[in-house]
C-alpha cells in the first residue's frame, strides 16, 4: 500500500506533458514532475520517490529522498521562522513547516532540532514535531534488557544528562557521568542499554559494560601496541579526550582494562608508557 510521507518504488504508468506518471495504487497516479524524472524512462520502469501532498495540494513524488518520513525522527536545520512557526531544511523545494504548537522551546535559525514528521490531518502535508514526549514512549514495555545494543538519536540537553531516541522507538537517558567525549543534539550513536528501571524508564550507556567488554577492551589494548612496537604512550595517566580518541571508551573503562592486563602481567605500565611484557621477562 502507498503511503503518502513516505518513499515507495512505484511502477511508471505514462509519461505526460508535465513529466512522468507512477501508479500509486489506490492513491491513483502520482506525479513526478518532469525536472526530477530520469530523461530516459518508459511505462513499466521501476522508480523508487518520496511521495508527499505538495503546497498545491497535488500528490507528487520527489526522486529526492529526504531524511525524514513520516513517522519517523530525524536530526534537521531550522531554516526560517515567522509567527506561525518555523521551517526546517529536508532537501526538498519547499522547507518542512513546524507549527508553533509543535514547538519545544525557542527555536534558532541555524540551529538543529531534532523533529519527528507526520500528516497534517486536516491537508495531509507533511509536517514536524519537536515534541517527541507526546509521541515517542519513554517506558520500555518489555523490548529491552540491560547490554543490549540499540541506535540512539541525541534530542536534547537536560540538567541530568541527553536525552536520546532508541531504535525510533523510545526514549531514554544518558547521564552526564555516562558522557565521557563531546556529544551533540542530532548526533547519531551505538549505545545500549544500561538498565531499565521499575518504572520502565530506559537509561543508557555510550560503551557496552561488564566482564565481556572489558575483555574486548583488553584485547584492543594489546592489539594497539602490537602494531605500535610493543609500545604505547597512553597510560592511566593519559587525558580523557586522548583515550577516547584512540580507544572509544571513558578512561574509567581504559584504567580498569589496562590494570587487568597489569595483575596479569601481560604488560608494564609506568609514568609515560605502558610497554608489552616480553617472554621470559
Amino acid at each position: 500500500m502507498v503511503e503518502i510521507g513516505k518513499i515507495h518504488t512505484l511502477e511508471v504508468a505514462r509519461i505526460g506533458m508535465y513529466g512522468t506518471y507512477l501508479d500509486g495504487g489506490e492513491l491513483g497516479e502520482v506525479l513526478l514532475l518532469r525536472a526530477g524524472s530520469p530523461r530516459d524512462n518508459k511505462a513499466g520502469d521501476q522508480l523508487t520517490v518520496f511521495v508527499y501532498i505538495d503546497s498545491d495540494d497535488t500528490l507528487v513524488a520527489s526522486s529526492i529522498h529526504p531524511p525524514i518520513e513520516a513517522g519517523k525522527c530525524a536530526a534537521l536545520k531550522v531554516v526560517a521562522l515567522t509567527d506561525h512557526g518555523a521551517f526546517l531544511d529536508w532537501g526538498l523545494s519547499a522547507d518542512l513547516f513546524v507549527p508553533r504548537s509543535e514547538q519545544m522551546g525557542d527555536m534558532a535559525i541555524g540551529s538543529t532540532c531534532v523533529v519527528m514528521a507526520m500528516l497534517d490531518e486536516t491537508s495531509h502535508r507533511m509536517i514536524a514535531s519537536a515534541r517527541l514526549y507526546q509521541y515517542l514512549s519513554d517506558e520500555s514495555s518489555g523490548e529491552y534488557k540491560a547490554g543490549q545494543s540499540v541506535q540512539l538519536l541525541i534530542c536534547q540537553r537536560t540538567d541530568l544528562g541527553f536525552k536520546a531516541v532508541v531504535d525510533g522507538r523510545h526514549l531514554g537517558m544518558i547521564y552526564h557521568n555516562e558522557v565521557f567525549a563531546d556529544i551533540h543534539i542530532g548526533d547519531k550513536r551505538d549505545g545500549f542499554i544500561k538498565a531499565v528501571r521499575e518504572d520502565g524508564k530506559i537509561d543508557l550507556a555510550l560503551q557496552q559494560t561488564g566482564a565481556a567488554a572489558r575483555d574486548d577492551l583488553e584485547s584492543q589494548i594489546l592489539e594497539y601496541l602490537k602494531a605500535n612496537g610493543g609500545e604505547s604512550a597512553i597510560t592511566d595517566k593519559s587525558p580523557p579526550q586522548e583515550i577516547y580518541k584512540t580507544f572509544g571508551v571513558s578512561k574509567k573503562a581504559y584504567k580498569k582494562a589496562l590494570g587487568g592486563l597489569y595483575r596479569n602481567r601481560v604488560v608494564v605500565v609506568s609514568k609515560d608508557k605502558v610497554e608489552l611484557v616480553t617472554p621470559g621477562s
